[in-house]
């Protein structure tokens, strides 16, 4: 896998700094280029916070800046974008959402993720898919702490 960073974002050259070697050592990475591009306003018809499309990786600062995340949380949400590449599925299915939650819990940023999705929820910017997060966060959560079978 390749990272390509053109724009020169920081917050992109950190996450390929510190998560590339972690994201090689994985296996499943494909010969893939992996684009890593801004996502302005005028184009950001849904509001997305990062977006992936094929193999690219779009990023709205604005809606990063009205969230309020953390860069480790851009961390969680870039590695969770880059799972839904690695694994070559397409977002929406809850499915697709939580193995792509697994590969950014993978990289050791499950919580992040959690954080991520509860300030999507608190920021009721997508009422209507509440419960497919909450899903998402008990997903994580198992993964961080399973469950003891007695």
């Amino acid at each position: 896998m390749t990272f390509e960073n053109p724009y020169k974002l920081p917050i992109v050259d950190s996450f390929i700094r510190l998560f590339s070697e972690a994201i090689m050592a994985k296996g499943e990475c494909r010969d893939i280029r992996v684009n890593f591009l801004p996502l302005p306003d005028r184009d950001n018809r849904y509001r997305d916070i990062i977006v992936r499309y094929r193999d690219s990786i779009y990023i709205s600062g604005s809606e990063i800046g009205k969230l309020g995340l953390t860069e480790p949380e851009i961390f969680a949400a870039l590695a969770h974008e880059l799972g839904h590449i690695v694994y070559g599925m397409q977002p929406f299915g809850i499915d697709a959402e939580t193995r792509a939650d697994s590969f950014a819990a993978e990289l050791g940023l499950a919580d992040q993720m959690i954080m991520v999705i509860e300030k999507i929820i608190l920021s009721k910017r997508f009422d209507g898919m509440i419960s497919k997060l909450v899903q998402r966060i008990q997903f994580l959560q198992h993964l961080i702490k399973p469950e003891v079978c007695h």
